[in-house]
Order: structure tokens, then C-alpha cells, then sequence
């Protein structure tokens, strides 16, 4: 029986302003591709550990339901650009309702819990609609209901950015929205689901789009405690306070009270000044800063809105706010553009409100925060930024420290292959980064290292040996890039599963580190002489720009400062941006256009690439050597013809595996629906020792053509596998079935003529991903034939994966009868799997190791997984 178990999700936050939010101190919840992955910021080994999927297309907002008092509840609303919002009811996240009635993407959405069970949800659009929904969640435990909305209001074409909703002191429900006309618009409705909102008034003051708001009802024993405050002293119990954030960089605080006749009738005017003041920087004078408030009348009350604050102190748009509320006082946190997260309280000396922390680090390449949230105490904060990485800090002592937290690909997942010793994988993305995933200890699989960021979107990458591999982007030459003495280093100290065996032996010939020059396109390797001339060309070194070793070095202290057993965390987002590059030691050119599909031998001598191609001209393989990084040449001292057997794109390069005979075989598949075998050839002179300049007597090179299948399929070839004994191989196409293949020792007279019997196997949908587990099994208990087992893992183009074993009856030159077992759903992709790669080894933390493997797999929903398959 197969029994599965995840390991690793790896996934970003959405790019937009409301993709997350902290329902309580073990649960996150954000925007990841078409889906929403909770997170659990409590535990540092579990992270990511399940996403909720039903959204087609990308998630663009996940809140929290609040209640009357402003506390979360475990009822989660994500809304998406496929039109529609989802309802999620904890605790077992499964979908309850979908909410329609959009014609256009759901950008923000705001629930409120009722005291008698009702719930009320409102989502934006930019169909320029507001959409308000009421369901009991009593109702909504039976299954996924549709759910039309009760009243909409339709804003034109000054579509609403956020909304946010609260319960005013007589039970009546104020509703506020901050659209692209520069204003907070303010709506009401009496208590109870028979009256509908009905627009109030609009709050001015804001000089660009109202991007984010949020409300803070003040309770009665938390204004008590605020009375000494002179900032807050003023708010009464059962106000409500709202927060808006606009991209005119300010923050302002408005307050909802019960209306007073004592308020200053001049107030307008004073208002009016204080707005010139801060656009045009001239003086207020000595007028008194009063708050006019405007009049907002609800069923038979009337309650005052009033301008409380305005906060100055980000450089670029304010994208975010969230309150947190404590005894002794609230607590504000911003997130803006320029960089920063700040958190805000009001000054009992002062009498105002002031930045009581900055965070964010000035110089780390975060493109500017998107959204940031706040647990219940104010003492812990999780942001994202444009890359979707989060950043976490907690405060302790009245410090703010940064901690771990989730990371991964913010595009598309094209490819993932694991080191030859199995110790890390690297991924693929098309966010035009690469990068290194391992186990640490004492915090599970974690990203270890960034070897490339690149300019084009990254395409496919192989390893030629531990520290060496070859990667391929949207553009024609492929990149080979060599790790450095710091990753070595940084690796044996955070790794759970290294064995000394596992270091190959280049290590001593490594750079130092790797940068990227300013006006560079390229990373280039930094060594230790080169650091040393650095140190000693000045006398006073406070005079010196510290080098990238010396910034490297002084991080990996922190990081081990911050440890725990001695052992240091896995680095932060702002390290793996700046100190965990490659440097890249070579291109390999002669492609005319996009590579799209790399591959490398075992023995790492060889590696072998394609490009897209629309004509047999251009579908040619070509071939490196490793040594010399430069194609092979023949014994006419011409260089070797490139291997031609396709007439499109190369879709999967695949060498046979290393017993019996090591990379005896190459294999290709296409688009043109069809495979073809090449065969290893010696060189010319078999005395002397390989060094990359042998010569070969084939005009091919190192390999020729021995095999071909044009019409193997009927659809396009996706993918291709080679059996862990080489006996055969497998293709996986869109016509829906995975088609295995035999290999037979024969001379080739015509490499077109051999009349192949494959085995079919079916499955429901176009397969996308295959590889077999690298080693035979030996036979289950359940088996009567007695002979080891194949195992083939399979993705569709869904998401869904499936393991299949196979006996390998000696007998027979294929495995007919197949045994499959599919992935549960929970713990699998949204969108289309590009690839997927058994681990070189079974796990070494597993009592019962022999047969417990780990599946890695890489897909469209910008997500990395690993999943522990006990077979």
C-alpha cells in the first residue's frame, strides 16, 4: 500500500495589496497562484503545510472574517480574478460557499460575524461593483454552496481598491470603501438583514487612490485603559476607528463617534489648512487644530466622523494597514512602497501618534512591501513584498528582530532536479531566478541558496556534479555556474541529512563567493586573493567599501548568533537576494533561438541541449564536453554535426541511467510526437584519457542515431523517463496515455524500420510529468511473483499524480500489469505539473528507509513540492 505525506510546499504571495492575513499565532493565510496556502508562523519546521484550492485563476485578496469587537474568526473569504469569492470555514478549510456576481476579477473583500450568526461579506470588483452577501455559517457546513448576492452597488467607473466593514454602537453596520477617486466612501445600514447599505457621505482629504482600510472598534475596558493617553484619550468606548492608507504616501485616522453638540464649528476651515499645509509646506499659523465632524446618520442615530490623525513617514505608496489592539494601547502597522514596514502608537508624552518601529531592510533589493499583517498582540509581523517573499519579524524587549519564514517561486515552476547525491534539488521559474531547497535542522526543508537571478525567465536546469550545474532561459546560450566555498560551508552547517561522502571532492577549487557587478549581467566569482588585495590596498579600512566576503561573513555570524544548539537558521529573504549567488563560469553557444530543454550524463562529461524550433533545421541536440565546455570534434578535425532526428521543439532530453552501461543512451521527445535513441560512441583513440579533446570517428560526435519513432503518439510528447535498469523507457504525451517502450541491442540498418510493441497505460487526463523511482524495489510482501518492482510517478495536466508499481518479471520485456495509487488531492498541484524527480536516495530519517522515497514536482501554480511516498 502507498501512503503519502507532504515535506515541502514551496510557494510566494500573490503581487497584490490584500493577499494576506493572520487569523490568530499558528495560522497565516495568503494569496499563492490560483490558490491559498495557510502558514503556520508558530512552528519553524512546518511551514507552508497545506494549500486550499478551487480558484481558477490568481487569488488576489484573503481576509479573515472579523467580529463585532474586531476579533478573528475561522472563516476565511479569498477572492479571485476568475470573478468569484470562495467562503473557507476552519477547521477544515474545506470550500462552503462561492460567492458570484462579478463580471470582472474580486480585488478586495471584508467579512463581519454577527452575534447571532449572520454573516455579512462584501467584495470589490473592477467591474466596478460592490457585491454584499449574508449566510449563517451553521448553514454552510453541509458542502460548497452558490451564493447570488443581496444588493449591489454599482461605484462606476471609480472602482473600489478596499473595503472594510464594523458594527457602530446601536447595532447598525457601517460599510467603507476606498476607490480611485481619491476618497473614502462611507455607506450604513440599520441592524438586522432586511435593510440594505445606502451611501452616507465621502471623507476627502486623501490627494491620490484609497488603496487600503481597516477598522479598530474601541472597547469599553481598552478605553479606560487609553484614558491617560493624550492621543487617544478622546475616543469613547464603542467608537470606531478607521485607518486609511492612499498612494499619496499618508496614512490618516478617522474616528466614528456619537454625535456631540460641543464640537467646533470652525473646524471645516482648520481642516482645509491643515491639507494645504501638507501639499504646499507652508505654515497653519495659529489656528486651532479642531476636527469638524461630518454628520452620518443611521436608522434613528446619528454619529460624527471626524478626521483623528494623520500619520507622515513613508516615501512612496501606503499599501497596506492593520490594527492590532493591546491593553495599553493600539497599534498601527503600515506597509508602503518604499520599502519599509512601520508600526504605529500614539505618544502619551507627545499627544500624538509616532513610529515606534521601521522595519525593512534599506538595502536588501525588496522592491517595496505589498501588504503586511499584524498578530492580535502587536508583537510579532508578517510582510510581503513585490518578489512575494514573506518577512517576519517578532519584537521582544522592545526590539524587533527578523525571523524565519516561507519562501518560494512568485512565477511558474518549469523544472527541479536534485543534486547527484541527493542531499538538495534546484528549481526552475519562470520569476528568472533559480534556486536551492535542502533539510535543515531543527526548521525542515528550507531554501538554502539563490545561485541565479537572472534577466529572462528561467526555462530548465541539470546538474553535472554536486557543485556544478547548466541552466537555460528565454534565451539561446546555456549558463554554467559553479558553487562557491561559503555555500559548501553554509550548507554542512544547516543541513539535516549531510554525510561527509556527499562532497565530491572539487570543493578546494571553488571561488571564495560570487557578485554581481552593478552594470553586470553576469555573476563573477570573488576569491580569497582577490578579497586580500582589497584589505590591503588602503590603510584606513573604515575608509574601504566592505567587499561581498566581508558582508557574507558578517551575515553568516548574525545568522549563528540567532541560533539555537549551535546550529544557524537557514538564511533570510535579504540574505539569499544578495550573498547566496553562483559565480557562472561559462556559456555554451550555437543555438539560434530560446533553449528549451537542457540535460547532463551521469558521469558529468557530457551535456546535451535543444532550443525551440518550428523546422527539422533548427530541432538539432547539441553537445558539450565538460571539460572544455565546447561542442565535440571528429577525427576530420571538423567539429561534430549536431544530432538531427526532429522536425520541432525537443520538448525532454533524457540519458539512460548509470547500470548496466553508464549514459549508454540518450533519448528525445518532441513536439512533432515523436522519440528518438542515440547510442554512445567511443573515441577515435581509446588509450587516450577522456579530457574533452578526444576525436570521434562518427560525424555526430559522441553518440548517433540508433532508433526513431515519428508517430508515437498522437498528440504532443511531453516528458520521458528511462527504467532505473535501462531496459526500457517511457514517454508521457497529451493524448492522454504514458507509452512504455523496449530497448534492444541491434545494429540499426535503418533506424525507422523496427516495428515497436509498446505497453499503454491510460490515464484521465493529457500526462504532463514522468520519472521512475532510480532504483528496482525489492518485492512486497502483497506480490506472488517474487520479482523486483518498478515504480513510474505520473502528472496530469490538472495537477493530479499518480504512482504506479510494476513487477518486473524477468520474462517479459515489459511490465504489463501496473498497480496505481493516486497522490491524495490535498496534497497536490492547482495547475499543470511541469516536471517531476524522484530523489537519487531513499530518505535517511526513516526507520523504514529502503522503501520511503521522496517526489519532488514543479507546476504552473508557482508552486514546489515534496512529497515522502512510502511504497
Amino acid at each position: 500500500m502507498v501512503t503519502t505525506r507532504t515535506e515541502l510546499i514551496s510557494t510566494a504571495c500573490n503581487r497584490t495589496a490584500h493577499a494576506l492575513d493572520w487569523l490568530d499565532s499558528s495560522l497565516i493565510a495568503f494569496g499563492a497562484g490560483d490558490c491559498v496556502a495557510l502558514y503556520d508562523p508558530s512552528t519553524a519546521s512546518k511551514g507552508i503545510y497545506a494549500t486550499l484550492q478551487g480558484h481558477t485563476k490568481r487569488v488576489n485578496c484573503a481576509q479573515f472574517a472579523r467580529t463585532e469587537t474586531g476579533e478573528r474568526r475561522g472563516v476565511l473569504v479569498s477572492g479571485s480574478a476568475d470573478g468569484t469569492a470562495r467562503v473557507w470555514v476552519q477547521p477544515s478549510w474545506e470550500c462552503a460557499a462561492v460567492l458570484r456576481g462579478h463580471a470582472g476579477a474580486v480585488v478586495a473583500a471584508a467579512t463581519l460575524c454577527l452575534a447571532d450568526g449572520l454573516a455579512i461579506a462584501v467584495t470589490a470588483g473592477t467591474d466596478g461593483a460592490l457585491c454584499v452577501y449574508e449566510f449563517r455559517i451553521a448553514d454552510l457546513a453541509d458542502g460548497a454552496v452558490d451564493l447570488e448576492p443581496v444588493q449591489k452597488v454599482d461605484v462606476g467607473a471609480r472602482n473600489a481598491l478596499a473595503v472594510a466593514l464594523a458594527v457602530l454602537p446601536d447595532g447598525s453596520i457601517v460599510l467603507a470603501t476606498g476607490n480611485t477617486d481619491k476618497r473614502v466612501h462611507v455607506y450604513a445600514r440599520g441592524g438586522g438583514s432586511a435593510t440594505a447599505f445606502v451611501k452616507a457621505l465621502a471623507l476627502d482629504g486623501h490627494d491620490d487612490w484609497v488603496t487600503t482600510l481597516a477598522f479598530a472598534p474601541i472597547q469599553p475596558r481598552a478605553a479606560d485603559a487609553w484614558a491617560s493617553n493624550a492621543a487617544i484619550a478622546h475616543w469613547a468606548p464603542r467608537d470606531v476607528v478607521l485607518a486609511s492608507g492612499s498612494q499619496d504616501k499618508y496614512v490618516r485616522v478617522w474616528r466614528i463617534g456619537v454625535a456631540s453638540e460641543q464640537q467646533g464649528a470652525d473646524a471645516k476651515a482648520v481642516l482645509d489648512a491643515v491639507a494645504d499645509s501638507l501639499r504646499t509646506g507652508a505654515s497653519i499659523g495659529d489656528a486651532p487644530l479642531s476636527t469638524r465632524a461630518h454628520t452620518l446618520a443611521v436608522a434613528q442615530s446619528t454619529y460624527a466622523v471626524s478626521l483623528d490623525a494623520v500619520l507622515l513617514g513613508h516615501d512612496g505608496w501606503v499599501h497596506s494597514v492593520a490594527w492590532a489592539q493591546q491593553a495599553h494601547e493600539p497599534a498601527l502597522v503600515t506597509a508602503s512602497a518604499d520599502g519599509s514596514v512601520m508600526v504605529w502608537q500614539p505618544d502619551a508624552d507627545a499627544g500624538v501618534w509616532s513610529s515606534t518601529a521601521r522595519l525593512g531592510d534599506a538595502g536588501s533589493g525588496v522592491l517595496g512591501f505589498l501588504g503586511a499583517a499584524v498578530d492580535a498582540t502587536a508583537t510579532s509581523v508578517c510582510a510581503y513584498g513585490y518578489h512575494g517573499a514573506l518577512h517576519a519579524w517578532t519584537a521582544q524587549d522592545g526590539a524587533w528582530t527578523p525571523g524565519l519564514s516561507p519562501s518560494g517561486h512568485f512565477g511558474a515552476v518549469h523544472d527541479v532536479c536534485w543534486a547527484p547525491h541527493g542531499a538538495y534539488m534546484l528549481t526552475a521559474s519562470l520569476d528568472q531566478t533559480t534556486r536551492l531547497f535542502a533539510p535543515c535542522v531543527a526548521s525542515g526543508w528550507r531554501e538554502i541558496a539563490r545561485p541565479q537571478i537572472h534577466g529572462y525567465d528561467m526555462r530548465c536546469a541539470a546538474f553535472v556534479s554536486a557543485f556544478c550545474y547548466v541552466s537555460a532561459a528565454d534565451e539561446k546560450v546555456v549558463r554554467v555556474f559553479r558553487a562557491t566555498q561559503q555555500f559548501v560551508a553554509a550548507w554542512h552547517a544547516l543541513s539535516a541529512d549531510y554525510e561527509p561522502g556527499d562532497s565530491d571532492g572539487e570543493t578546494h577549487t571553488l571561488a571564495v563567493g560570487a557578485a554581481l557587478p552593478v552594470l553586470g549581467l553576469s555573476n563573477k566569482a570573488v576569491d580569497a586573493a582577490h578579497v586580500q588585495a582589497l584589505r590591503d590596498a588602503a590603510d584606513d579600512s573604515h575608509q574601504v567599501r566592505r567587499t561581498h566576503t566581508d558582508v557574507v561573513a558578517s551575515a553568516a555570524i548574525a545568522r549563528a548568533q540567532r541560533g539555537q544548539d549551535g546550529a544557524p537558521p537557514p538564511p533570510l529573504e535579504e540574505d539569499l537576494l544578495r550573498h547566496t549567488l553562483w559565480p557562472e563560469v561559462d556559456k555554451l553557444y550555437g543555438h539560434p533561438y530560446e533553449v528549451f530543454a537542457v540535460a547532463a550524463t551521469h558521469a558529468g562529461d557530457w551535456v546535451a541541449t535543444a532550443c525551440k524550433a518550428t523546422s527539422e533545421r533548427f530541432a538539432a541536440i547539441r553537445l558539450y564536453s565538460t571539460h572544455t565546455w565546447q561542442p565535440p570534434a571528429t577525427t576530420t578535425d571538423a567539429a561534430a554535426l549536431p544530432l538531427a532526428a526532429h522536425s520541432l521543439t525537443v520538448t525532454r532530453l533524457r540519458f539512460s541511467p548509470p547500470a548496466p552501461t553508464a549514459d549508454r543512451y540518450l533519448l528525445s521527445v518532441s513536439r512533432d510526437r515523436s522519440w528518438a535513441l542515440y547510442e554512445r560512441q567511443p573515441h577515435a583513440d581509446p588509450t587516450r584519457p577522456p579530457d574533452g579533446t578526444e576525436t570521434y570517428g562518427c560525424a555526430t560526435g559522441p553518440y548517433r542515431l540508433v532508433a526513431r519513432q515519428q508517430k508515437a503518439h498522437m498528440r504532443i510528447v511531453w516528458d520521458a523517463a528511462w527504467a532505473p535498469d535501462a531496459r526500457f523507457f517511457a514517454t508521457a504525451s497529451r493524448d492522454k496515455t504514458v507509452k512504455l517502450w523496449p530497448v534492444e541491442d541491434r545494429e540499426p540498418v535503418d533506424v525507422d524500420a523496427a516495428k515497436w510493441k509498446p505497453v499503454v497505460l491510460a490515464f484521465p487526463e493529457p500526462v504532463t510529468a514522468i520519472d521512475f523511482l532510480p532504483s528496482l524495489l525489492a518485492s512486497s510482501s502483497s506480490s506472488s511473483s517474487g520479482a523486483p518492482e518498478y515504480v513510474l510517478a505520473a502528472a496530469l495536466e490538472s495537477g493530479r499524480i499518480f504512482v504506479l508499481v510494476g513487477s518486473g518479471d524477468s520474462g517479459a520485456a515489459l511490465p504489463a500489469v501496473w498497480k496505481p495509487s493516486e497522490v491524495p488531492r490535498s496534497q497536490t498541484h492547482a495547475a499543470m505539473v511541469r516536471r517531476l524527480a524522484w530523489r537519487p536516495r531513499p530518505s535517511r530519517s526513516v526507520l523504514t528507509a529502503e522503501r520511503s522515497w521522496h517526489l519532488a514536482s514543479a507546476s504552473d501554480d508557482h508552486s514546489v513540492r515534496i512529497i515522502a511516498i512510502d511504497l
